[in-house]
């Protein structure tokens, strides 16, 4: 295991839809408080992973909010790594403690609003084939390197994807920390593949 003291960077691709995604992006968000930490942020989408399925009840509302990947993604050419990090953060305290939908207008002007951002963005992504494109190509990079759900990390310059933590609860300071040198151990052996637990 490496030096706990050396910065580490880890790439979190997440899907705002996702509960598991949200909270392990709280988690992830302490433990750069705590530990020498560079988190950059990307979306992978759960429609597309589960692109040829049947299950149209399953995919329905994954496809709705293609708009809000759209406005994500185009934040993130805009503003920049922090600025996707501050709008995915204000999405998910909507969707995820508030319960509003991710196609709801007022609570994406909002979350633009509070990352500094001009509203007029929701029209320029709501139907943009370019970005579509983008984000498709990001996702099947992803795919093929073995990402199949979120939270999804990479640590450093690894281009093998790991998927988890799965956390009900969101540790904060040295508990955070600590959590991420044990998940930050297990990825750093090349040849660990899976933990689990079931759910009560």
């Amino acid at each position: 295991m490496t030096d706990p003291d050396v910065t580490h960077h880890v790439r979190f691709l997440f899907d705002p839809i996702c509960p598991w995604a949200y909270q392990a992006s709280l988690w992830i968000r302490e433990v750069a408080k705590v530990r020498p930490l560079n988190i950059d942020w990307g979306l992978l989408s759960l429609e597309f992973i589960n692109r040829d399925t049947k299950d149209d009840e399953y995919l329905t509302p994954l496809r709705r909010i293609r708009p809000t990947f759209r406005l994500l993604e185009r934040a993130r050419q805009v503003g920049g790594n922090q600025t996707l990090d501050d709008l995915y953060l204000t999405i998910g305290e909507a969707r995820h403690e508030r319960k509003r939908s991710l196609t709801d207008r007022k609570m994406l002007e909002d979350a633009l609003k509070g990352a500094g951002l001009s509203i007029s963005l929701i029209e320029e992504t709501r139907v943009n084939r370019e970005l579509d494109e983008q984000l498709d190509q990001a996702y099947a990079t992803a795919v093929s390197q073995g990402a199949f759900g979120v939270p999804t990390l990479y640590l450093d310059d690894s281009q093998t994807p790991f998927y988890g933590p799965l956390i009900e609860v969101i540790p904060t300071g040295q508990e955070a920390g600590q959590l991420w040198d044990h998940v930050r151990g297990l990825i750093e052996l090349p040849y660990f593949f899976e933990l689990k637990r079931s759910r009560p």
